[in-house]
């Protein structure tokens, strides 16, 4: 048997946003009919806290494959060469188990998640939204920066981090990297004033953005938390915002914000209104009015890894890419 191993750099080479943007419309999609099967991610910590590794198997349709991300999380990794995020994507085919391909995960997932977002953004915010602020500095908040504008003609782009420093090289290289010209802001309180789209991209335990900064027609996307009891938002925001998810199951789980907000007694269990894939495919009606606060929450979906992944595998073959190993 062989496995065909796809390197972080392959991962980038061969993943261009624009068509990872299309391949999550058609994740969430499929999310949204019933086309994938996708089990609550489980996971661990280390006896010393200081990581976890998180395991998301699944299954999805079309195409038929069966797969598995194994994903370690060590927060004191981030801003280093290692980053906070490390692991892979394992296909099998679907009808006999074999094992087909291992795909490096951090690229694979900082394009994914960034390109999740701008699929949700596409459907919720307003088509005149103009300014974009990205609240973070890491790998996810320049994907983030790259994913949004092919959905939306912003005219401004704001960045904020909590060392202002790291925040103005952050944007300075972005500036450079995007080739458009990339502002920082003192306070996220700031960055809301002004912002159509905000992206939450911080590593964040508790709230950095608090609803009642929010004004009128805003979007956002909430990505940064993962786990039941962090929160990059508070329950303010989670009240006034039409709130989304990729997956409901997971999010009812897993999802910080939705739970502490329903715990305080903010919101009820119906306030998640449902998938982002229901809006994609007509079930469920996105923004309302203009004047609507619509809100993402990303926690990810092992079909929006997988789909990626495939489409990285088949296109390494197509290109001649990729390391071929016997076993």
């Amino acid at each position: 048997m062989s496995l065909q191993i796809i390197t972080a750099q392959e991962v980038r080479a061969l993943l261009p946003m624009d068509r990872c943007i299309a391949l999550m419309r058609e994740a969430m999609a499929l999310e949204a009919r019933g086309g994938a099967v996708q089990p609550i991610r489980s996971g661990l910590q280390t006896p010393d806290r200081k990581g976890g590794l998180g395991v998301m198997p699944g299954h999805i349709a079309n195409p038929a494959q069966l797969g598995v991300k194994v994903v370690t999380v060590f927060p004191g990794n981030h801003g280093t060469a290692l980053g906070s995020h490390q692991g892979m994507v394992i296909l099998f085919e679907a009808d006999c188990g074999r094992p087909t391909a291992i795909v490096e995960a951090r690229a694979l997932t900082a394009v994914r998640t960034a390109a999740a977002s701008a699929a949700a953004s596409d459907v919720l915010a307003n088509k005149d939204a103009a300014t974009l602020a990205v609240l973070g500095c890491g790998d996810q908040a320049a994907a983030h920066l790259e994913a949004l504008a092919l959905v939306r003609d912003f005219q401004r782009t704001l960045v904020w981090g909590r060392d202002q420093a790291k925040a103005e090289a952050f944007a300075a290289a972005q500036s450079a990297r995007l080739s458009r010209e990339i502002g920082v802001v003192a306070s996220v309180e700031q960055a809301a004033a002004v912002a159509d789209v905000i992206c939450t991209t911080t590593a964040a335990a508790e709230p950095v953005l608090k609803g009642a900064w929010l004004h009128e027609g805003q979007h956002l996307n909430v990505v940064g938390s993962s786990i039941p009891t962090t929160a990059e938002i508070d329950a303010e925001a989670v009240a006034r915002s039409r709130y989304f998810v990729d997956f409901e199951a997971s999010a009812r789980a897993l999802a910080g914000d939705f739970l502490l907000a329903v715990r305080a007694g903010a919101v009820g269990e119906d306030h998640l209104l449902g998938s982002v894939g229901q809006v994609i495919t007509g079930a469920l009606p996105g923004r309302t009015a203009a004047s609507d606060i619509t809100l993402f929450k990303s926690l990810g979906m092992i079909g929006e890894d997988i789909i990626a992944a495939d489409f990285v595998v088949r296109e390494a073959a197509r290109r001649g890419i990729g390391t071929t190993v016997d076993w």
